[in-house]
């Protein structure tokens, strides 16, 4: 004869609080909601501290090798609280100087290839870490409302 085994009874069903899930639940969302306000927070941390300058991500497939004399290269560096274009010993305002940068012959003029010119302002990459990304764009945007193109040059050994 075969022997009728007992199902087993979960103790613990009959004598749950429903209570206990709802809790559980709004526990957890609790947590999540938590967890994702503190991480954009830190983001926004994280952004407000300064994005450096420009870093090149690659080569680019348009990109020309020419020779631009040291002269004519110039740095964007922070001094006093205002932006400095400096070439060599030479300091100008990116939204002031722009004759005096041209007079000097820091700005060369470029044939394109439908026979138009630009003006073009070369400009180094800051190393020193204290030129802010914002910094470039408010010096970019003087010298484009001068209509003075700006371009980043590197170095060839």
């Amino acid at each position: 004869m075969r022997r009728r085994g007992r199902q087993g009874i979960n103790v613990f069903t009959g004598t749950q609080d429903p209570g206990k899930d709802l809790f559980a639940y709004l526990f957890l969302i609790i947590m999540v909601f938590s967890m994702m306000v503190l991480m954009s927070v830190d983001e926004g941390r994280q952004g407000m501290r300064g994005q450096i300058t420009p870093r090149k991500a690659g080569r680019s497939s348009r990109s020309t090798i020419a020779f631009v004399s040291p002269d004519r290269i110039g740095h964007l560096t922070m001094e006093d609280g205002s932006i400095w274009l400096r070439f060599g010993a030479d300091w100008y305002k990116p939204e002031a100087d722009a004759e005096l940068l041209e007079r000097n012959g820091r700005i060369s003029v470029v044939t394109n290839g439908g026979g138009g010119q630009k003006r073009v302002l070369y400009l180094e990459e800051d190393r020193t870490n204290k030129v802010l990304l914002v910094d470039y764009l408010m010096a970019f945007q003087a010298l484009s409302r001068q209509g003075i193109n700006v371009a980043f040059v590197e170095r060839v050994k």
